[in-house]
């Protein structure tokens, strides 16, 4: 008896086979090779089965690869090494499907002929190891028809059982070494179809959401639909429906955008791909169209408000002028355009009020209000003390504006001119104003009404003062006149004062006016005792 090792199909691990030359340990169980034929998977096994095959079908794949070796490779080598008598499977039995002894054939196909018990032991082996490779490609396909493999890789799943078939064939023929390797062929088609069921589903993703950026309906729900039938448990598989659905809403608000967009109008063309965003928040070509119309919207609102800036700058028109620069720099933040303009509108609201100050200083000096003039001049030079215009303008304006306030005060208090210091100062003003030419109707009015005055303040009117020889009579500003009945003075016209004083008696005190031409008779008295 010879022991060798043989790896087990299901754990991979190797376990010691005895080959004897009696058949007392094998009982033949004939089989009949089935046709192989694809499966069909219910539906609820496509809604059970989820996505992986089993775990064991590659290293069981993989473990009937090596029997193979030990059975027809290593087993006759060792045979005939230590039992020249036993008989072996050669490698010419082993393709024929007729194993030989040594000196002789033997045709265990033939009924007539009489095969040796451990040659039918090695049929028995070799039709087992067919039938393990068979069982992964069975299994193999199962998985793969419960995800419709026929409509997503047809031909490469037609080739895979077309391999098979030929297995089919030669094990039909007793040929269990080719049909193992063809169901093991078959097998690693069928694996590599199912290891390619992830990277197919993300192609049909990802072409989904290509078709769906495209707008083309038709090819975003053929992806959808073979993505669900290789990964019916996506997520993504409903907001991908819903997307797909927009497709018509999305296209139809973006072609409006664009011929909004050609004929100028950013705002309906911003409007239209909001509405197509509305539709499909997730879309990244409306997303760029939209950031791209709102770019172009802000461009031409921007450059609206910057061209209304400058024309109201021009009519000089500052207020409006600066509300259109602000709304500029509020739709682009950071542009140097509305700085720039906020700095010449500064200049040209200072060049504006230069002039207009000018203006007013010519206008103020025509009209004869010099102390206006000095003021507005004044102004003028604090914005810019280099004026020419307002430092000759201040050097006229301010003795006039002093002549004009001295004329107005004198002609304002007249009772004054009684004093002769009031006279004498009076009358050097007017001096001052004779000596200007050019005089307007103002100050030509101002001197004439101080001439007339200066007239009527040297005019003598002579002044009757009746008393009672008790009091004591002083004409205040002029002199005392003393204790009598009747006295007579010759005074200027103006304002008087009398003052009456007697021991024992209240003071009097009378003002009274003196007139050009007129008779005025005074009686001073302290007549209330004390």
């Amino acid at each position: 008896m010879i022991r060798l090792p043989v790896w087990h199909l299901t754990t991979l691990k190797p376990i010691d086979v005895a080959i004897t030359d009696t058949m007392s340990d094998f009982q033949e169980q004939p089989l009949k090779a089935a046709a192989f034929s694809p499966q069909v998977a219910s539906p609820e096994g496509l809604a059970e089965a989820g996505h992986g095959r089993p775990k064991w079908l590659i290293p069981a794949a993989i473990a009937l690869f090596m029997a193979a070796i030990v059975v027809f490779v290593l087993l006759p080598s060792v045979i005939s090494t230590d039992n020249p008598a036993t008989p072996v499977l050669t490698e010419s039995a082993t393709l024929s499907g007729t194993p030989t002894q040594a000196g002789g054939t033997v045709s265990g196909d033939n009924p007539g002929e009489e095969r040796s018990p451990f040659a039918e032991a090695q049929q028995q082996k070799l039709r087992k190891l067919a039938q393990d490779a068979l069982q992964v490609v069975l299994e193999a396909q199962e998985a793969l028809q419960e995800f419709s493999v026929e409509r997503w890789a047809p031909e490469a799943y037609a080739a895979a059982l077309a391999v098979a078939a030929e297995g089919d064939k030669a094990y039909r023929d007793r040929q269990f070494v080719e049909a193992a390797a063809a169901y093991q062929e078959a097998a690693a088609g069928l694996a590599t179809l199912e290891d390619s069921i992830s990277r197919r589903a993300q192609e049909a993703r990802l072409k989904a959401l290509s078709a769906i950026e495209a707008g083309d309906a038709s090819a975003a729900k053929k992806q959808y639909e073979l993505l669900t039938l290789l990964e019916p448990g996506d997520p993504e598989l409903p907001g991908l429906l819903e997307r797909t659905a927009k497709i018509p809403e999305v296209a139809a608000a973006l072609e409006t955008a664009a011929e909004s967009a050609v004929k100028g109008d950013m705002g309906a063309a911003v409007k239209a791909a909001l509405t197509a965003k509305a539709e499909d928040p997730e879309h990244k070509r409306v997303a760029t169209l939209l950031a791209q119309y709102q770019e172009a919207d802000a461009l031409a609102r921007f450059r609206k408000a910057m061209s209304q800036g400058y024309a109201a700058l021009d009519a000089e028109n500052f207020k409006e002028a600066a509300e259109f620069f602000v709304t500029a720099g509020q739709i682009r933040p950071g542009a140097s355009e509305p700085q720039s303009a906020q700095i010449e509108l500064a200049s040209a609201q200072t060049a504006a009020k230069l002039r207009q100050l000018a203006d007013t200083g010519k206008a103020q000096e025509r009209n004869e209000a010099w102390g206006d003039a000095v003021a507005t001049y004044e102004e003028a030079l604090l914005i810019d003390s280099t004026l020419i215009y307002a430092q000759a303008g201040l050097k006229k304006a301010a003795p006039r504006a002093e002549l004009a306030t001295a004329l107005e005060d004198i002609l304002a208090e007249s009772e004054r001119l009684v004093d002769a210091r009031a006279l004498k100062a009076a009358e050097t003003v007017l001096a001052e104003a004779l000596t200007i030419t050019s005089r307007g109707p103002v100050l030509e009015g101002q001197v004439s009404k101080l001439e007339k005055l200066l007239l009527w303040a040297k005019t003598p009117v002579t002044v009757k003062f009746t008393s009672d020889e008790e009091t004591d009579v002083t004409l205040l500003r002029v002199r005392r006149l003393g204790s009598f009945v009747t006295s007579e003075l010759t005074l200027r016209p103006g304002r008087y004062t009398a003052l009456g004083v007697r021991n024992g008696y209240r003071d009097v005190r009378i003002n009274f006016d003196i007139k050009p031409e007129s008779r005025a008779e005074i009686d001073v008295r302290c007549l209330e005792a004390i």
